[in-house]
């Protein structure tokens, strides 16, 4: 295979600006060994930080701000911890022994080792997507710490120049500029890539000017016309508002610029089209997204803070997706073994309005979601969509996941919720829709739990879907012995309505989970919201909030999902599919034996290292924030003597 740099011939119209942006990294990562070695490490406090060195035409930032030390810190959380645990440590490095393995079967055509690669990070890792003005492509710059006291550094350069001398075509020359610096550059397809070492820190980039322009920001020198990255207003107000509770670096960040992507990537003809439409659907008002990490803060193992930067007024999809802040309590139906809990909620009226509004305007025409309503829906189901049932919506929306067992491969069962107004009025609206449904053939069966009323996908609709994958399998000479598994992850939808909510799954086992949450609101089983664990989260959640009302809240106990994953691998249907895989594949076999030799520990032995995370958003004059954070493990809390 050839690797290609992508030329100024190339345009943003007919080749993915993300693909380029990929295969440069790539070359820039390469290119690392294609300038002299350099001894010793740099000093963060001894330059400008990146962000004073990036123009303000920076319009994608990726960074890691310290490799060694973020993998430091990640080996002691709950997660690294468990990696150590002697439990599950052996079979960890059986699986890992077999990685090497595998890789060493393409080790010659790498041409280094799978150690060497791993040595070659020791500090800041940063990408960065840059669109300088008046240009019609975008530029690339990666810049990274290396260790270069490892000898593997020099390995992985040596394995570098043969790679571009082989696979470019082009020697590769270098010169030193009045400063003393000395670039390596060499051209592919017409596009010189060129390249810089200083202190330990390797930079390159697709664009001569952009680096050099960088050298000089280095240098305390002045670029006419280009103010810094940590000049543009977007960037700052969202790094900002990601900062965090205390003076704390964040260990990972990002940001993108995406509607001055889009626009740059459009310029030409098209461009007073593309301008129209964002104007008239309002994402011309998507100013910036950006986010940030933060580990080991306060009692939190992580912190993850995201932002999207809207501009004022909003109008078009920001107007309709308008978010309602509210004190969001678990619904009463909700058990305490949810896997995962997330809820928000719109105003209907509001969204119909402004999504009626930006259609009309786009299509130049008054009215035209009321006539394809009334000429696409009102009239098959019989019923006024907006009057009959959207009326009776209170805009709330749920997603939960639970774990049914017995313990299969389609044991995740997800559940979506809205919330009524008026559930006696819904109920009659729907038993219409579903006798529309059903007019021609009995696809959807009426049942009854515990005095609530349900409805599910009728047996003879599945065996039709069953019959059309057999006889597709057949027109293809494929192999049927897989339709039994196929049978088992098959979406079996189930409906209900359970207090003031409509519950709705499409999983494989839908029933079970809308019985237990029927189960729950009949006092049977124990709800979510007298979880200690839940409380937990939500007390934590409340003080990180203070006086702020979430527009939408998540919560997440991995120990259900992690006890799933710990108990497939041990089933005889997850051993079967592993045999099958392995048939003809080493690598499959290979893990299928680690597994033998290894097997896991009963969960119970492990599940204190899993903890249980929450976040929440809240809206403001900037846009919408996100807060997600994973709470310590056990041992920590205890250290902490946080009572919260």
């Amino acid at each position: 295979m050839r690797f290609r740099i992508p030329t100024k011939n190339d345009t943003c119209l007919t080749r993915p600006m993300w693909t380029t942006a990929i295969w440069t990294a790539v070359f820039l990562c390469l290119a690392v060994g294609f300038v002299p070695h350099a001894s010793g490490q740099i000093d963060p406090a001894t330059r400008p930080s990146t962000q004073e060195l990036l123009p303000e035409t920076t319009v994608a930032f990726v960074q890691i701000d310290d490799f060694r030390d973020l993998m430091g810190k990640m080996s002691e959380s709950s997660m690294g911890k468990l990696i150590k645990d002697e439990a599950v440590a052996p079979l960890l490095d059986g699986l890992w022994d077999e990685a090497k393995t595998a890789y060493n079967d393409v080790k010659d055509q790498v041409g280094v080792s799978l150690e060497d690669i791993q040595a070659l990070p020791s500090g800041e890792i940063t990408f960065a997507v840059i669109f300088p003005r008046r240009a019609k492509e975008p530029e690339y710059m990666l810049i990274v710490e290396l260790d270069n006291e490892s000898g593997a550094v020099d390995r992985v350069l040596d394995r570098g120049r043969q790679l571009i001398t082989e696979e470019a075509g082009e020697e590769i020359t270098n010169e030193e500029s009045e400063d003393g610096i000395e670039y390596e550059s060499f051209m592919v397809d017409g596009q010189k890539i060129k390249f810089f070492r200083k202190d330990g820190l390797m930079v390159g980039s697709s664009s001569e000017d952009e680096l050099t322009a960088f050298v000089d920001r280095w240098m305390g020198r002045e670029v006419e016309g280009v103010r810094p990255l940590s000049q543009n207003r977007k960037f700052v107000t969202i790094m900002n508002r990601c900062a965090g509770t205390k003076d704390l670096r964040p260990e990972a960040r990002f940001f993108v610029d995406p509607m001055s992507i889009v626009k740059i990537a459009n310029q030409g003809v098209l461009s007073p089209v593309v301008n129209f439409t964002l104007d008239a659907i309002g994402l011309n008002g998507l100013l910036g997204v950006g986010g940030a990490m933060i580990l080991t803060e306060d009692e939190f193992e992580s912190v993850v803070h995201g932002h999207v930067l809207l501009a004022n007024p909003r109008k078009g999809i920001f107007e309709m997706i308008a978010f309602k802040p509210t004190d969001y309590q678990p619904e009463s139906w909700l058990p305490a073994d949810t896997a995962t809990y997330m809820t928000t909620s719109w105003d209907i009226d509001q969204m119909l309005a402004e999504l009626g509004k930006m259609i009309d305007m786009v299509q130049s025409e008054e009215g035209v979601v009321d006539t394809w309503l009334e000429d696409n829906l009102n009239k098959e189901i019989g019923l006024n969509v907006k009057e009959d049932i959207l009326a009776h919506v209170s805009g709330r929306v749920t997603y939960a996941e639970w774990i049914s067992e017995p313990i299969r491969i389609n044991s995740q069962v997800q559940l979506f919720c809205l919330e009524l107004k008026n559930p006696e009025a819904f109920a009659e609206s729907f038993d219409k829709i579903i006798e529309r449904i059903n007019r021609e053939e009995e696809a959807m069966l009426e049942g009854e739990y515990k005095g609530f009323k349900t409805w599910s996908l009728s047996t003879v609709r599945l065996e039709e879907q069953m019959e059309r994958r057999r006889q597709r399998r057949a027109e293809r000479g494929q192999d049927i012995d897989g339709l039994e598994l196929e049978a088992d992850v098959l979406p079996k939808p189930a409906l209900a309505i359970v207090g003031n909510y409509f519950l709705m799954s499409f999983s494989s086992r839908s029933m079970e989970f809308i019985e237990h949450a029927i189960d729950t609101q009949e006092g049977d089983s124990e709800p979510l919201a007298n979880d200690e664990l839940f409380q937990s989260v939500s007390r934590k959640m409340t003080r990180l909030l203070k006086t702020d009302m979430p527009c939408g809240m998540t919560y997440q106990n991995p120990e259900h999902a992690f006890r799933f994953l710990f108990e497939l691998t041990k089933s005889e249907q997850a051993k079967g599919l592993m045999s099958r895989g392995s048939e003809n594949n080493p690598y499959v076999a290979g893990i299928q034996r680690q597994f033998e030799e290894h097997p896991l520990p009963d969960f119970d032995d492990v599940k204190k290292y899993f903890r249980p995370s929450g976040g929440f958003a809240v809206a403001d004059d900037t846009g919408y924030h996100f807060l997600a954070f994973n709470m310590r493990g056990e041992e920590e809390d205890q250290s902490s003597g946080d009572n919260n």
